[in-house]
């Protein structure tokens, strides 16, 4: 009798634990609104590659680095549209980390949003070697 009473006594406390009870609103929060100062902290020490392109249309790029058996590889984290087309001159620029100062080769490509095609490589080029130095390249795309 005594363990009849030991499961009732479990049976009804699950019971109660399991009952549905009606949700109280939570009071109201504050949104919070981003800053006009939220900016991202400065990068300290790096450079850029920049890449300018005249005659720029519909283009995207990608960056690419050759592998030690003469393979160019693509840098999947540098690709993407122009950041700016200006009077025909479209440019895009990529933030370079110290950790990679001087690495060599590597190169653009341009492609053709709509083909897929790519319509100008760059020379190679080897990457900032000092803090704040931009490695600017330039490629001429047909008309």
């Amino acid at each position: 009798m005594f363990k009849r009473i030991i499961v009732l006594a479990l049976g009804l406390m699950i019971a109660l634990a399991m009952r549905a009870t009606p949700a109280q609103a939570l009071p109201p929060r504050p949104t919070p609104v981003p800053e006009a100062t939220s900016i991202p902290p400065a990068r300290t020490i790096g450079g850029w590659i920049d890449l300018r392109a005249q005659n720029a249309k519909a283009q995207w790029s990608v960056v690419q680095w050759q592998d030690s058996a003469g393979n160019w590889v693509n840098v999947d984290s540098w690709r993407g549209a122009f950041d700016a087309v200006s009077d025909g001159v479209g440019v895009k620029t990529w933030w370079v980390d110290q950790a990679t100062f001087g690495t060599t080769p590597f190169r653009w490509v341009v492609y053709d949003a709509t083909t897929k095609q790519v319509v100008a490589t760059s020379q190679p080029f080897n990457l900032p070697t000092e803090n704040k130095q931009t490695v600017s390249v330039q490629v001429t795309l047909a008309p």
